[in-house]
């Protein structure tokens, strides 16, 4: 099945803005997942968090 991707960059772009506000040496993921992305309104799995916070994500270019 084809899709667009774009939208799937600009969510995982705003989850790894998100993540990087509220990461702290001594705060786990786990917590994160489960505690500050919904208040955000950010429902991922544990899984789903893994592969966004590996996958590279290309610059966003501005026309």
């Amino acid at each position: 099945m084809a899709y667009n991707n774009k939208n799937y960059i600009k969510r995982a772009r705003f989850i790894i803005s998100v993540y990087n506000e509220v990461k702290f040496e001594d705060v786990p993921d786990t917590k994160i997942v489960d505690r500050i992305f919904p208040k955000h309104g950010i429902n991922i799995s544990y899984r789903q968090w893994m592969n966004i916070k590996g996958m590279v994500i290309p610059k966003e270019i501005t026309t």
